[in-house]
């Protein structure tokens, strides 16, 4: 019943995907490592970036706006020492994938560079696309659960798992290939983009 609650959350907060290759943007590996697994396990895929999206990364890298030590072929990990602008700047990048169909964002809370501002920052840049994004705050700390409110309260559904946020994920991608089926994709995406745009004018 739990599972069946979060995927309706998604469903009802987040665009569908139009294909089943994901990017995740995450601090820390080993929770990176986990959500790649479950996509696979999942049907999902997770698949190198395209080249133009390596070259801006290496370009962050060049520049100091993420540390050079960040991987970021997919997933994006952009270690302990992320900060709130490091995630902002990343999330915009990987969003513009032509090839990436949504993303899972693990935004774990105990990194001593993350306030609260990543938050407002990637919601802002989600709403310039339509694409999903779901996110991840592992575990039942206090701060845990505020951070998972604040980005449910704004529309990105939020986990306290690895694994749920990729079953959420799936849902929007097999929302996505049951429009497409029936042809009614185009139509939903247009309406999300009309919506879209107004929040962000």
């Amino acid at each position: 019943m739990e599972e069946f609650f979060d995927m309706g959350k998604a469903l009802a907060m987040q665009p569908p995907a139009t294909g089943r290759n994901i990017g995740i943007l995450t601090d820390a590996g080993g929770p990176g490592v986990m959500t790649v697994d479950e996509c696979e396990f999942l049907g999902l895929t997770v698949n190198k970036f395209t080249p133009d999206i390596l070259q801006e990364f290496q370009q962050l890298k060049d520049t100091n706006q993420i540390l050079k030590i960040s991987a970021t072929a997919n997933p994006v990990d952009l270690t302990g020492s992320v900060t709130d602008d490091q995630f902002v700047i990343s999330a915009d990048v990987m969003f513009r994938d032509p090839e990436i169909n949504g993303i899972i964002l693990l935004g774990l809370h105990h990194m001593p560079g993350l306030r609260e501002k990543y938050i407002d920052g990637i919601v802002l840049i989600a709403s310039r696309y339509c694409k999903p994004i779901v996110m991840c705050d592992i575990g039942e700390t206090e701060m845990a659960l505020y951070t998972r409110s604040r980005f449910d309260r704004l529309s990105v559904p939020s986990y306290p798992s690895p694994e749920a946020a990729a079953r959420a994920m799936k849902a929007l991608v097999t929302y996505g290939e049951y429009l497409t089926r029936y042809g009614a994709v185009d139509e939903r995406i247009a309406f999300i983009k009309k919506n879209c745009n107004a929040v962000t004018q």
